[in-house]
């Protein structure tokens, strides 16, 4: 039975493979541009973030609620994918909140604005 796709509000924190598989070749020739924009936004993270070095990404540690966000460039996409987890589904959640604010705070701060999803 096929699954409808989830409802995407933006793609600058969201990507998954199939829902970019349709904008991949669009963005690979802006690439250069846009990893720029990833390097800005995740170097303003680490300096509002207590964090841990990951190849390419950064991973944020929290104890209130206990976890871990991982905010890494897309590869393909102008764009960085938040991924959140916490000790609940509720904890989870809140990480997740969390770190799409600040990936968005970052931006609004670096003057790079949030591209809408087609």
């Amino acid at each position: 039975m096929p699954v409808p796709r989830r409802v995407k509000n933006d793609h600058l924190i969201y990507a998954d493979v199939v829902d970019s598989k349709s904008k991949a070749g669009v963005w690979m020739g802006e690439r250069a541009a846009y990893q720029e924009n990833q390097h800005k936004i995740l170097e303003a993270v680490k300096d509002q973030t207590d964090w841990v070095p990951l190849q390419d990404a950064i991973m944020v540690v929290s104890t209130e609620p206990a976890g871990i966000t991982v905010i890494v460039p897309n590869p393909t996409l102008p764009g960085l994918i938040v991924l959140a987890d916490g000790g609940s589904p509720a904890a989870t959640a809140k990480l997740q909140a969390a770190g799409e604010d600040i990936v968005r705070r970052v931006m609004g701060g670096l003057g790079i604005r949030e591209e809408a999803t087609a």
